[in-house]
């Protein structure tokens, strides 16, 4: 019964996300987190099956990308935190998610935009520990573009040139509209964000 009603919140939690009423989505990810209680599936744990961990991810993925459309940095932190026990699960008891490379592209992303080039550089060292792991996964991650869009900003800001940070901030080189919510540099203050296009991350 609780995993019925889960993936029903999930399925109107995925809506808001694509609507103007995503301000609404705070009561559907307590709802959705409390069915996760039901099931014991907050965290991963060796009890819980392989739909629920599948379940519990993507709650957890779809409250950070929601916290990053309501700019609200604090939760989407904790989210990404929270997803990390589940990122870490072998790929033959949960699939990879499609979804692991745009929010962990999105938190370095943050992490730059508050200045905490520490705590970007640790996330990176985690990713290339994690993909030296596994074959040709150095290859994958200097494909990833949602990874590489982050690294390519840290190396230019990084040189002082704010011409290419303010070339890779413009809509045709940024991954997905969530990106662009950090984009700070604008060619006139009045100017909005220009449109992004979305790439598969």
């Amino acid at each position: 019964m609780a995993e019925a009603d889960l993936q029903k919140t999930l399925q109107q939690l995925r809506q808001t996300l694509s609507s103007s009423q995503i301000h609404n989505a705070s009561s559907l990810l307590s709802r959705a987190k409390l069915s996760l209680l039901k099931l014991n599936a907050l965290v991963p744990n060796p009890q819980a099956s392989r739909n629920s961990l599948l379940l519990a991810r993507e709650t957890l993925e779809l409250g950070a990308l929601i916290s990053i459309r309501l700019k609200d940095s604090e939760a989407f932190t904790r989210y990404f935190q929270q997803l990390q026990p589940f990122y870490s699960l072998p790929t033959d008891q949960v699939a990879r998610s499609e979804n692991q490379s745009k929010i962990t592209g999105l938190f370095l992303l943050l992490r730059l935009s508050q200045g905490d080039y520490a705590g970007f550089h640790t996330v990176m060292e985690g990713l290339e520990v994690a993909a030296g792991r596994e074959e040709g996964g150095m290859q994958r991650m200097e494909a990833d573009v949602c990874i590489q869009y982050p690294v390519r900003l840290e190396q230019a800001l990084m040189e002082g040139s704010y011409d290419r940070v303010w070339g890779e901030t413009k809509g045709e080189k940024v991954p997905s509209e969530e990106f662009a919510i950090f984009t700070k540099v604008r060619s006139r203050p009045t100017e909005p964000y220009p449109p992004t296009r979305s790439l598969h991350c």
